[in-house]
């Protein structure tokens, strides 16, 4: 089921480990550039970048921790790329619903290294390019690796890059697919009108009122990445190893609390700047202050300004410590 590309030899030297966030924002102009192959562009992408990155992160694992076990070893890249996928994904997504692009892509990113470390601790090489059909399996864009390797013939490898000149309906429907892909909305690939509709409900009612209070995204996409992503790494890891128990199953206390720390951060951060805004709309309609529309519209516009003033605060400042 999942094929040769065993692991030989040491691994190559990785590329400078550049941000996740910034791997995206190189791949999407070649989403744009071949909107109707999103998922194999994002995963030849996630091959070709983080593969090496994978081979040397197990290899330096294993150096570090000679006498661990190959399930805690499992475990630690697991918890690691949950953690990840939630800081470059739900972190990134929460203040500004512009980048949501870039948000979703940097989430699959970061699920898709975790799958390649995981495939490394098994034995096969995530630099192969046979581990681009694995991935979509995986995330259940094909059925089978043969289904994905005849599909990924017909897919170039290196499109030329886009300009963002493409319908607007084709973004919200690409939008819609990585949704689909990360879990945050039903996935299938071949759904009717009705159910498209209805499977881009939730999305549209997070961007919604991610327009008045943009940190709400934060512990939302925190929540659903955490799911998915440990159902993700379930996955891998019986994918990799034929005849293994589930891992959630197996270490079911474990991998209920991974990675708990990630968690927690997301909702206080989500409670100290969402509530702030809360707290001085109410105090200055308690003091009789009025701009416009009476008590609500004064407590409206107070809600949104500061919302936004503290996200924008919040953006500059994390972007200032990931250089």
């Amino acid at each position: 089921m999942n094929g040769g590309g065993r692991t030989t030899g040491g691994p190559r030297p990785a590329p400078a480990d550049e941000s996740v966030t910034v791997q995206a924002q190189a791949l999407l102009p070649m989403i744009w550039a071949d909107p109707q192959h999103m998922p194999e562009q994002l995963a030849f992408f996630a091959v070709r970048r983080f593969g090496p990155r994978a081979a040397a992160a197990v290899a330096r694992r294993r150096e570090r921790e000679p006498q661990a076990a190959d399930d805690e070893l499992r475990r630690e890249a697991i918890t690691h790329g949950t953690r990840m996928t939630i800081a470059d994904g739900a972190v990134l997504g929460g203040p500004f619903m512009i980048l949501m692009p870039v948000s979703f892509v940097a989430a699959l990113l970061s699920q898709a290294r975790m799958v390649l470390e995981l495939a490394a601790l098994a034995g096969h090489d995530p630099r192969s390019e046979r581990r681009v059909a694995d991935l979509l399996v995986l995330q259940d864009v094909y059925p089978s690796t043969e289904a994905a390797a005849a599909s990924l013939a017909e897919v170039r490898r290196h499109p030329p890059g886009g300009h963002g000149r493409i319908p607007r309906r084709t973004r919200w429907s690409l939008l819609v697919r990585m949704a689909a892909i990360l879990g945050i909305v039903g996935g299938g690939e071949k759904r009717g009108k009705l159910q498209q509709v209805v499977a881009a409900l939730p999305i549209a009612a997070l961007f919604l009122v991610g327009m008045v209070l943009p940190l709400v995204w934060v512990p939302a996409l925190a929540v659903i990445y955490r799911k998915n992503t440990l159902r993700l790494a379930d996955r891998a890891v019986r994918y990799y190893t034929p005849g293994a128990v589930g891992y959630q199953a197996a270490h079911p206390g474990r991998l209920s609390r991974v990675p708990r720390a990630a968690g927690v951060a997301a909702v206080l951060r989500f409670l100290a700047l969402a509530v702030a805004p809360l707290a001085v709309a109410a105090g200055l309609a308690a003091a009789g202050i009025r701009l416009a529309g009476g008590f609500w519209g004064t407590g409206l516009i107070i809600l949104v300004a500061v919302s936004l003033l503290a996200a924008g605060i919040w953006f500059v400042h994390h972007r200032s410590h990931r250089r």
